[in-house]
């Protein structure tokens, strides 16, 4: 198991080290790690208020 903290919410996970994710932050050191609820925060988008206005001259 690998220790990592989460760069929002800076909480600590631990995930297996032969995952594909915990091999990508060892190999590469841009790569950063985002919580699973952080994650559903961010992926959701922001429902807006659609407002149409049409200029027709």
């Amino acid at each position: 198991m690998k220790k990592v903290t989460c760069i929002i919410c800076d909480t600590e996970v631990y995930i297996d080290e032969r995952t594909l994710e915990a091999k990508r932050l060892r190999n590469d050191p841009i790569h950063t790690f985002m919580c699973d609820e952080c994650k559903s925060r961010l992926d959701t988008p922001k429902q807006r208020r659609q407002k149409t206005t049409f200029n027709h001259r």
